[in-house]
């Protein structure tokens, strides 16, 4: 099919609405060869913006466009079309932080870094504006091989430094095939000794046209998270698993930070949050950012039936020591139910295999009624799931797939974050296009 693609809007403008999501693009230089970055294997057709190190002007000049966010001014973390490298790159990156420091006293900033360029003082200097770090480690045995790092010894004993001194994360992307599982355990081992609160562990994502791509079937994610369940109990930090293989809203914590504020106030993992500030929440992201925004917030949990209430003794914007899975917006769930009239139509919903099943325990939650589906990547191909990657053409694909049961639906939803703030997907096709070639009115959500 052939499907008109619109011209992509000013770089002005793509900064604009990152920052107002909370993203500050620095740069898209990186100093590392990852094995498993896609960048270099993206289809012919995929969008995606390369930047040269920001002036500290020009960030100086936009600062103000980050307060429209909430939560964590984030930087490095790969969230936009925008393509981002390694922060530290950026000639003027310590006086960028002072800058944000200044103007938001009180907002958490977040580096994502491969820590090859930490120094004695710049840890200093992230330490005094109490700047957290996301160390994108990966590997402690294979370092010039996946990573392409040429002195991993430094950077290890870059990431050692931090400990005690700023509070980090730690991340890997676990490729067994290549390093087999001992040496993630390895890595979750060191990051956890020199000082990470906690660890984020992801899957691969290779889409077809990726070298490693051949590998993608041999990946089993229930061994995964049973790696990441085991690294969680031995360690005793948590150890996250992306995707994590949720199937409900139930603000359930998966963990409690030892001397938090959360951990003082009774809470344990396994209690379900029922209500925040004597107001009900439907999903783990609404309890947690609720949590998370105001100042000793009053909490109600379930704990094995029982209900129970206390008060976090928190700062606003202070972490709470609570650790849960992200799942849904219940601001644009809302949004979605106004919109989409689900109690009126039939609505469908395209989405990713991974998003179905939470979306239809969202809709149970709801008492409403509406048919989800899921839709594979053509586009990427490999083992490519998220809805934010999916695009116009996979959609139509599964609709005519569907169309031909026999089914009808009155009104399409789309997953939102598979669009830019242009309505544009990955290849600069609009969401209109679907409108036009179904014939079905579409809502984002």
């Amino acid at each position: 099919m052939t499907l008109q693609r619109i011209p992509p809007p000013s770089m002005e403008a793509m900064l604009y609405h990152a920052q107002m999501e909370g993203v500050l693009p620095l740069t898209s230089q990186c100093n590392m060869g990852c094995i498993f970055c896609s960048n270099a294997y993206n289809p012919e057709t995929c969008e995606v913006f390369s930047i040269p190190p920001r002036p500290l002007s020009d960030i100086e000049a936009t600062i103000l466009w980050l307060t429209g966010s909430r939560g964590p001014i984030v930087i490095g973390e790969s969230i936009t079309r925008i393509n981002e490298g390694e922060p530290l790159t950026h000639p003027e990156f310590a006086a960028i932080l002072e800058l944000l420091r200044e103007h938001y006293p009180d907002r958490i900033i977040r580096v994502t870094t491969n820590a090859s360029l930490l120094t004695h003082d710049l840890i200093k200097r992230l330490s005094d504006l109490d700047v957290e770090l996301m160390v994108s480690l990966n590997t402690v045995g294979h370092r010039e091989r996946i990573m392409g790092d040429k002195e991993p010894e430094k950077t290890l004993r870059n990431v050692e430094a931090l400990g005690g001194k700023v509070r980090f994360e730690g991340s890997i992307v676990a490729l067994p095939f290549l390093t087999g599982w001992e040496d993630v355990r390895d890595t979750a081992k060191f990051l956890k000794d020199s000082g990470a609160w906690s660890i984020r562990m992801m899957a691969p994502g290779f889409s077809r046209y990726h070298p490693l791509s051949k590998y993608a079937a041999e990946f089993k994610l229930d061994e995964a998270r049973e790696v990441a369940r085991d690294l969680q109990k031995t360690l005793k930090i948590p150890v996250l698993f992306e995707p994590p293989g949720i199937t409900t809203i139930t603000p359930e914590v998966e963990y409690v930070l030892p001397r938090s504020p959360a951990r003082r106030a009774g809470l344990r993992p396994g209690d379900v949050i029922t209500h925040v500030l004597r107001r009900p929440v439907m999903t783990r992201k609404e309890a947690f950012e609720r949590i998370r925004d105001h100042a000793k917030p009053q909490v109600v949990y379930n704990r094995e039936g029982g209900i129970y209430e206390t008060v976090i003794n928190k700062h606003r914007f202070q972490p709470s020591g609570l650790v849960m899975y992200d799942d849904l917006d219940t601001e644009a769930w809302f949004e979605w139910e106004l919109k989409s009239r689900v109690k009126r139509r039939r609505v469908l919903v395209l989405t990713s295999e991974l998003a179905k099943p939470i979306i239809e325990h969202a809709l149970e939650v709801r008492n409403l009624e509406a048919r989800v589906e899921a839709v594979p990547s053509l586009f990427f191909g490999g083992n490519i799931g998220a809805a934010g990657l999916l695009t116009v053409r996979d959609f139509l694909a599964k609709y005519e797939q569907i169309g031909g049961s026999g089914y009808e639906p009155d009104v399409v939803t789309l997953p939102k974050r598979a669009f830019d703030p242009w309505g544009r997907d990955l290849e600069g096709i609009s969401y209109r296009s679907f409108e036009q070639i179904s014939g079905k009115p579409v809502v984002l959500a």
